[in-house]
């Protein structure tokens, strides 16, 4: 069982590290704790990029232009794709020790925990969901949070091995979750992939939000959550042995 101890929001801070100094951060603040931490807090303007993006042509020269407009382009340690970022988007990220011989066989089980956790959080404001590849979304992947067939919420995991201990890792396991305004976060995806000239387009129709659903906004969403996630009955069932 973990139990996980939640930072405050300006522990993940753009204006003193970049986002992956950030994540990194937590990473080395769950090793120093010796268990689970957790960090909620709503997206500034911006996109979220893996560090794959950084070797395509015309990298740097898109995020200058989208930095000119007031979009900064961050790096992130997950994979996946592009993920806008904004007031409207609710982040999430878990950090707590793993013990496995095989990461990568395991991954499955930690992944549909933490679509568990957030099927949870969808149902307390009336949305069914389930996990589902989204054909069209931006930053698609097989598990992301649907509810009929348009995306709600990303995924994603950075396994890092604790050195000097056999089969012993730190697992960073993300989310985000689309709070309000999904077509205009669709339009602010599609900007980077402009700028870059890639032809790939992401379609509005494939994704919604909690807002749309149920007309909460991203501090209900933000409220909750850390609700859930301090929740002693959670706690018990949230397992990563």
């Amino acid at each position: 069982m973990t139990v996980f101890s939640l930072q405050p929001a300006h522990f993940f801070n753009l204006g003193a590290r970049s986002w992956a100094d950030n994540e990194q951060h937590l990473i080395d603040a769950g090793v120093k704790a010796g268990g689970g931490i957790a960090w909620v807090g709503r997206g500034a303007d911006g996109i979220v990029v893996p560090r794959s993006y950084r070797s395509k042509a015309g990298f740097d020269e898109a995020c200058a232009t989208l930095l000119s407009d007031g979009l900064p382009v961050h790096v992130r340690l997950t994979g996946g794709g592009v993920v806008p970022q904004s007031a409207d988007v609710v982040n999430l990220q878990l950090v707590y020790p793993a013990v496995t011989a095989q990461p990568l066989q395991v991954s499955e089980q930690h992944y549909l925990m933490l679509c568990a956790l957030l099927e949870k959080l969808f149902a307390v404001f009336g949305i069914i969901t389930g996990y589902q590849t989204v054909s069209g979304s931006f930053c698609d992947g097989r598990f992301n949070l649907a509810h009929n067939g348009r995306k709600i919420a990303g995924t994603a995991q950075c396994w890092q091995r604790l050195p000097g201990v056999p089969d012993a890792y730190t697992v960073l396991s993300s989310a985000v979750i689309l709070a309000d305004n999904p077509h205009g976060l669709t339009e602010r995806a599609n900007l980077l992939e402009t700028a870059l000239g890639s032809g790939v387009r992401y379609l509005p129709e494939k994704t919604t939000a909690v807002g749309v659903l149920s007309g909460a906004g991203a501090g209900d969403v933000c409220a909750e959550l850390v609700r859930l996630l301090e929740a002693e009955a959670f706690g018990e069932g949230f397992s990563f042995d």
